[in-house]
C-alpha cells in the first residue's frame, strides 16, 4: 500500500505471583516471517515483555503484588519491573511463611482492564521465559467459574538459575477447590505464585504469551493466502470493511487475535480500511523489503496485515494503520443492557452477582435518594434517602433481567422492612429500580409468584433514579479482602 495524501487489587489473591513468572517465560526467539502458505508463522498472543519498566501490561491492567496478609499470613514479598543481565524483567521476591494458614505470595495481571472474560479458547497454554532459585512456582489462572477467593487453576513449574522456557498447556491445569474443568474461554486473571511452603522466593519473568500451534492456525483460502502468507495487497476500494464502521473488535484472519478495535476506524478515503492505534502488543511493526515503508502484522501469527504511515495528519495521533480487508474479520459489539437492585449491604450483592452468567460488569453505589453524589457517610445516617444499590450491566444475549431479578431475590431476606441481617436502616431496604416498563412488569410478576409462595414480600418497585457509584474501596470488595458475604447466601426459591 502507498502512502498517499488522504489517508486511524484484587480479584484473587494467589494468582498474582505465579502471572509474574509468566511472563518472564515467554521472552523467546521471534520465528522468521513466514513467506509461504506451508510455513506460517507460530502465533503467540503477548501478555507483557516488561519493555516499557512499569506495571503496566499491554493488555491495560496493572500487575499488582498480592500476600496472604490480606487474609491474616505473615508472608512478605516485594515486586519489581528491572533490568537483568541486559533483559526487561518483572522480579518477585519474597519470604513464604504458612504461619496463620498463609503459604502465599504472587503477582497478579487483569487480562482485561475491564474484568471482561477473556477467551484463549484457541491457544494451547501459557508460555513463559523464567529464571528462578531452583524452587517450584506455579502459574495461577482464574475465570468467571473461580467465585470464592480460594478457587484457582493451578500448574507448577521448577526453576533454575540459568534462563529457560516454560510450556504450561491448559490442559496441565488443576482445579483447586471447585470441580468445574478449566474453561479457557472465561478467563480472568493469570499469576505467577509462591505458595504452599516456607521458602525464600526469587523469579524474574522476561516474557509471557500465551501460544498456539501452527496447527491451530485457520485455514485460508487462496486469496487470503495472496496477502497474509504471500504480503499482497488487495485492491483499493475492494474490501467489504473499507467503508465498515459498526461498533465492535476487528481481529486476525489468520488466528483470530482481536487487533483493532473500532473506536479507532476513520475515513480515510485511501481505499483500505484506516485504523489511527492498535489494540495494544497485538500488531507489530517491521521494515517493508522495499526499504520505504513499514509492515504491520499480527504480533499473534505473523500474518501480513498491511503498512503503517505517521505524520499525514489525519487524526490527533497522526498514524495510520492501512490494514487489508482480507487480513481481517469483524466481531460486532455485543448489546448491552442494565439492571439496578437493593437487598442490604452492597457488597454481599454484588459478590452474587459478579459471576452470574451473562453479567458483563458490576458496579455498586447509591440510589433512590435526594442528595447529589452522596458519600458513604452520609447515606449511612439514613438521612439522604438512598439505598446502597448495585448496578447491573448484562449481555441481553446471554442473560436476562428475569433470570438476574429471581436472582436477586434469592440471595436476600426480601421480607424483611429496611434491613437487612444485622443491618438496619432505610438505605438497606430491598428495593428493584426499574429502567423500563418491561423490567417493572416482570418484577411485579415475580413478586406476585413469592407471594403465592406465602411470602410477605417487602421488596419495593420503583423507576431508577441517578445511580452514583460509591467509592473505590467498595468496589469488588470481597475479591480485594478475601472475605465472604455475612447475609447475602443464595437459596434456590424459583
Amino acid at each position: 500500500m502507498n502512502s498517499i495524501k488522504y489517508t486511524t487489587a484484587l480479584t484473587w489473591l494467589l494468582p498474582a505471583a505465579l502471572l509474574a513468572i509468566v511472563l518472564k517465560a515467554a521472552i523467546v526467539p521471534q520465528a522468521p516471517r513466514a513467506s509461504t502458505a506451508s510455513a506460517p508463522a507460530p502465533e503467540r498472543l503477548l501478555i507483557d515483555d516488561f519493555s516499557t519498566g512499569d506495571s503496566n501490561s499491554p493488555l491495560g491492567a496493572n500487575w499488582q503484588l498480592i500476600t496472604d496478609q490480606v487474609m491474616g499470613g505473615v508472608s512478605t514479598g516485594k515486586l519489581a519491573m528491572e533490568k537483568h543481565a541486559g533483559r526487561s524483567a518483572m522480579h518477585m521476591t519474597g519470604n513464604v511463611s504458612l504461619e496463620n494458614n498463609g503459604g502465599f505470595i504472587q503477582a497478579r495481571l487483569m487480562l482485561d482492564p475491564k474484568a471482561r472474560d477473556f477467551d484463549a479458547s484457541a491457544f494451547k497454554g501459557i508460555r513463559l521465559y523464567v529464571k528462578g532459585s531452583g524452587h517450584t512456582y506455579a502459574i495461577h489462572l482464574r475465570t468467571s467459574d473461580t467465585w470464592l477467593p480460594w478457587q484457582f487453576y493451578q500448574a507448577d513449574f521448577k526453576t533454575n538459575r540459568s534462563w529457560q522456557t516454560i510450556d504450561l498447556p491448559f490442559a496441565a491445569f488443576k482445579p483447586n477447590s471447585l470441580k468445574t474443568p478449566l474453561n479457557t474461554k472465561k478467563l480472568k486473571s493469570v499469576a505467577v505464585v509462591a505458595i504452599k511452603k516456607k521458602f525464600t522466593a526469587d523469579i524474574l519473568v522476561d516474557n509471557l504469551y500465551i501460544y498456539r500451534e501452527p496447527t491451530m492456525l485457520r485455514k485460508l483460502t487462496p486469496a487470503e493466502q495472496r496477502v497474509i502468507i504471500q504480503k499482497g495487497t488487495e485492491p483499493p476500494f475492494s474490501g467489504k470493511y473499507n467503508d465498515h464502521f459498526e461498533k465492535g473488535a476487528y481481529t486476525c484472519r489468520q488466528c483470530g487475535a482481536e487487533i483493532f478495535d473500532s473506536s479507532a476506524k476513520f475515513k480515510s478515503e485511501c481505499g483500505w480500511p484506516s485504523f489511527d492505534d492498535q489494540i495494544p502488543g497485538t500488531v507489530k511493526s517491521i521494515p517493508d523489503p522495499d526499504g520505504i515503508r513499514t509492515e504491520i502484522v499480527c504480533a499473534a501469527c505473523g500474518g501480513h496485515l498491511g503498512h503503517v504511515f505517521k505524520g499525514e495528519g489525519l487524526t490527533p495521533k497522526n498514524t495510520r494503520y492501512c490494514v487489508n480487508s482480507v487480513s481481517m474479520d469483524f466481531v460486532p459489539e455485543p448489546k448491552t443492557a442494565r439492571a439496578i437492585f437493593a437487598g442490604g449491604c452492597f457488597w454481599g450483592v454484588e459478590y452474587h452477582f459478579k459471576n452470574a452468567p451473562g453479567v458483563i460488569s458490576t458496579s455498586v453505589g447509591y440510589t433512590g435518594g435526594t442528595l447529589e453524589n452522596p458519600t458513604y457517610e452520609q447515606v449511612c445516617s439514613d438521612k439522604t434517602g438512598h439505598a446502597e444499590a448495585i448496578e447491573v450491566t448484562f449481555d441481553p444475549n446471554k442473560t436476562s433481567f428475569e433470570k438476574l431479578a429471581k436472582l436477586f431475590f434469592e440471595i436476600h431476606d426480601f421480607t424483611q422492612l429496611n434491613r437487612q441481617g444485622p443491618d438496619v436502616g432505610s438505605q438497606y431496604r430491598s428495593a428493584v429500580f426499574y429502567i423500563d416498563d418491561g423490567q417493572k412488569k416482570t418484577a411485579e410478576s415475580l413478586v406476585r409468584i413469592l407471594a403465592d409462595k406465602g411470602y410477605d414480600v417487602k421488596t419495593q418497585i420503583v423507576p431508577a433514579t441517578r445511580f452514583f457509584p460509591a467509592e473505590d474501596y467498595h468496589q469488588d470488595y470481597y475479591e480485594k479482602t478475601a472475605k465472604t458475604p455475612y447475609c447475602h447466601v443464595y437459596k434456590k426459591i424459583f
